[in-house]
């Protein structure tokens, strides 16, 4: 009976040993160098004022033009550390994506420097790998006589690999001192 109790006891302990060894062997195998940190992933922050749209005047005639402009430098600490979101993701092209489109789809509108999206609010920043900044340009000519007022907020998307580095800053235009953009056309 003992010696039957004795084999029992090393048998279940030879038996723990060996799903140690198996579990400690897997989380080696998880944590193999050259994996890619995913501790960024879904960083974001607000930064009010990225954005600019000049000239600022409460009116404006049919045919006047604004410029729409974005100059993100890709090293910044809008997240609290130092980040380099090129060097990060190695994203070219981030995604602005305005949460209104009035201005955009009722005038025409001139993309300078970056390129349009698949709708009237979205625009793909571009990468100026010689001053590190990413930059987006857009001049907008007024169409219509009517008033504009709306929240003039956006966010931008830069993204790296599907699943690692991916950043997110909720920005806006700051028009008189505040995020809302407010203005007449007359003829």
């Amino acid at each position: 009976m003992y010696l039957i109790a004795m084999y029992t006891v090393f048998h279940n302990f030879k038996n723990s040993c060996r799903l140690f060894g198996i579990v400690s062997l897997c989380f080696l195998c998880m944590a193999c160098p050259g994996e890619e940190n995913c501790d960024d992933r879904g960083a974001s922050a607000l930064v009010d004022g990225l954005i600019s749209l000049s000239p600022e005047q409460e009116v404006y005639e049919v045919g006047d033009e604004l410029t729409l402009s974005l100059n993100l430098p890709s090293s910044n600490t809008y997240l609290g550390d130092e980040v380099d979101f090129y060097m990060e993701t190695q994203d070219k092209s981030p995604l602005l994506v305005f949460h209104f489109e009035e201005l955009f789809s009722e005038n025409e509108v001139l993309i300078n420097k970056g390129k349009k999206g698949d709708s009237s609010n979205r625009y793909y920043m571009v990468y100026n790998q010689e001053i590190g900044i990413y930059e987006l340009i857009i001049n907008i000519t007024l169409e219509k006589n009517r008033s504009y007022a709306f929240l003039a907020d956006a966010s931008i998307y830069v993204i790296g690999r599907e699943d690692c580095n991916r950043y997110r800053l909720d920005t806006s235009i700051v028009w008189q001192g505040i995020p809302w953009v407010e203005f007449r056309v007359e003829e």
